[in-house]
């Protein structure tokens, strides 16, 4: 065998491992919870367990939480983190390395680990709620079990993964852009604004498509944290687990995948349309 048919099957196994792994991973697991989810226990195909998640108002309330929790987590996430990764990708000091490394600590924490600090700040004998005792005399701010205490959670979470996505946009501007609109006679805000953030919007279009994926899948943090406020990957626990109603678990978890690649499609569209237009206008 020659040296370049040697190279071509290396080329054609290393190929070959991703496509692979994605059948084994992705399309199989998912095509068995679509059969197993589509069959009555007399192995007809039937829709009873889609038709009970969509006209369910406990199943359908899950889903309007997830989707809420995912999109204001997200929004949260980049308005926090555009600022800190423009901040961060500035000149260098230290300030600018030590909040770089407090903003990408959560990625390394178990979801459970940071519901548990929610609670141990938020919770009712939490360090805020005891500290605002000491002053005023009475507990307030005790919402960790509540919705506002989950949305803390989530945007805990997807600040490292939306900032992160930001500041290699950011090290990417060129410093001479930046000089030639002050000297155009921009301001610092006007600079910003027509400039950096044109700049970082397929960035901040890959955020807001990772951050909606990660918050429509969270578990740990939800599982923590959640007293009658239920998310989709909770009922699918739960169904599964608790109920040990793996067709219903299986009914759920293909809604949610479909859910969830119809929604990033649909950002992605929309991102391509912007382009379009705006290579048109120029």
């Amino acid at each position: 065998m020659t040296r370049k048919a040697t190279t071509r099957m290396r080329v054609a196994v290393l190929s070959s491992i991703f496509p692979i792994m994605l059948c084994a991973l992705l399309f199989w697991p998912l095509l068995s919870l679509g059969l197993q989810s589509l069959t009555d226990p007399q192995g007809e195909i039937t829709f009873a367990m889609y038709q009970d998640v969509l006209f369910s108002k406990q199943y359908r309330q899950s889903f309007i939480n997830t989707f809420s929790l995912s999109l204001l987590s997200t929004v949260v996430a980049l308005v926090v983190c555009i600022p800190a990764g423009i901040y961060i990708e500035g000149e260098h000091g230290r300030d600018r390395k030590l909040l770089a490394v407090a903003l990408t600590i959560p990625l390394s924490l178990p979801g459970i680990v940071i519901g548990f600090f929610v609670i141990i700040t938020f919770g009712f004998t939490g360090v805020v709620p005891k500290l605002i005792e000491l002053i005023t005399g009475k507990r307030a701010l005790t919402f960790a079990y509540t919705f506002y205490g989950m949305l803390l959670g989530y945007v805990y979470f997807q600040i490292p993964r939306v900032v992160l996505t930001i500041r290699g946009a950011v090290a990417n501007i060129s410093q001479d852009v930046l000089d030639s609109a002050k000297t155009l006679g921009a301001s610092t805000f006007q600079t910003y604004l027509h400039v950096i953030l044109p700049t970082l919007k397929p960035s901040i279009i890959s955020a807001v498509c990772l951050s909606m994926a990660t918050g429509f899948g969270a578990f740990g943090t939800a599982a923590t944290l959640s007293r009658g406020y239920r998310v989709v990957p909770l009922e699918i626990a739960t169904a599964f687990t608790e109920n040990f109603q793996p067709k219903l678990a299986g009914a759920m978890s293909i809604i949610l995948v479909l859910l969830t690649t119809l929604m990033l499609y649909g950002i992605n569209q929309l991102a391509y349309y912007g382009r379009s237009r705006q290579s048109v206008e120029d």
